[in-house]
């Protein structure tokens, strides 16, 4: 089982960004040796679900995890489930409603680690015929206890 810290939440947060902010940019070769960008959707993500801030319990047992995240980006034989994903909303732009269509690619990464599973999502935005940086989007386990 893993643990979180054992520091305060203040002090988790901190920590969790010098571990962030130091991983960076890293190369992945289980997707053809692309690189990840750890940028500040990734961490917000951590923080937030969308506008919603997650519970501080959550947050500790994610910062916990980002120890293990380049180790399971690096591996080469990593598990990974892809999917694509679609998402259709409406703006107003100039009085008229306008329908706009994303589409995004996930990866997640799935590994054991002292009987726990971290998954990883690595998340690609497609605009058009553009295509945006692979980043880090989230990290989750199953089986971290708060101390």
């Amino acid at each position: 089982m893993l643990k979180t810290w054992g520091i305060s939440y203040k002090k988790s947060k901190e920590k969790a960004k010098e571990i962030y902010s130091k991983i960076g940019r890293i190369q992945c070769p289980a997707l053809n040796g692309d690189y990840i960008s750890f940028n500040s959707l990734g961490f917000n993500h951590l923080i937030r679900k969308g506008r919603i801030p997650r519970p501080r319990n959550e947050q500790k047992k994610r910062f916990a995890l980002l120890f293990y995240v380049e180790k399971i980006i690096k591996n080469p034989t990593a598990s990974i489930e892809y999917k694509r994903k679609e998402t259709k909303y409406y703006v107003n732009r100039y009085g008229s409603r306008i329908l706009i269509t994303s589409e995004a690619d996930f990866w997640t990464f799935r590994e054991k680690v002292q009987d726990c599973t971290i998954k990883i999502v690595i998340r690609q935005i497609n605009k058009g015929i553009k295509k945006g940086d692979k980043h880090f989007f989230s990290i989750m386990g199953d089986d971290i206890e708060i101390s």
